[in-house]
């Protein structure tokens, strides 16, 4: 797992392989591929217990956040937040539809036709089987989590001045949906007590 994490993670992806089945394949920003034969569930859920994160919970928080109930990206730390997508149309009931993508890799998101690719770091495709809408909505929600889930973590002197770049923007309604949950949380959590 750590020599993964030091060639980071660009995208976790489930593929059907004759004579193994079900696999999940880990691309990472060296652009090597690596191959387990563990269901992509069980790879999130290895990576999850590396990083202290419970998924179950993780899902649940950060869903509340954006707004969304199943489809809910892992934030790990700020250079890991793992976008959902899905890649395939599974054969077999536990097998997963979903890939994830690392947020921090994504260059652009093209459509041609009634294709959607994510373009990674190293010019390397991701064929999603979602629209394009949909796709930009999912990296959006990262975003929003990227966004909120930085005021928790220290801010460096270096990177002051592009927190003030990136933070001195308008808000989006993501931004304001986000701000009324937190609120309706304190509230809540101040009601109780």
């Amino acid at each position: 797992m750590e020599k993964l994490l030091d060639e980071g993670i660009m995208a976790i992806v489930p593929v059907y392989i004759n004579m193994k089945g079900n696999v999940t394949k880990i691309i990472t920003r060296e652009k090597n591929e690596f191959q387990t034969n563990r269901s992509i569930k069980t790879f999130l859920r290895i990576l999850a217990s590396f990083y202290g994160v419970d998924l179950r919970v993780s899902r649940k928080y950060y869903g509340k956040l954006i707004g969304a109930k199943n489809i809910v990206p892992f934030y790990f730390d700020r250079d890991n937040i793992l976008v959902p997508v899905k890649v395939r149309k599974p054969i077999s009931k536990n097998d997963g539809a979903f890939g994830y993508i690392n947020l921090k890799y994504i260059r652009e998101v093209k459509e041609k036709k009634k294709t959607v690719n994510i373009i990674l770091e190293g010019n390397i495709s991701i064929k999603c089987l979602q629209s394009y809408r949909t796709v930009i909505k999912h990296i959006r929600d990262a975003k929003i989590l990227k966004r909120v889930c930085s005021y928790n973590e220290p801010l460096v002197m270096e990177e002051r001045a592009n927190f003030y770049k990136e933070y001195n923007k308008p808000a989006t309604k993501g931004d304001i949906a986000v701000l009324r949950n937190e609120i309706l949380d304190i509230k809540n959590t101040l009601k109780s007590n």
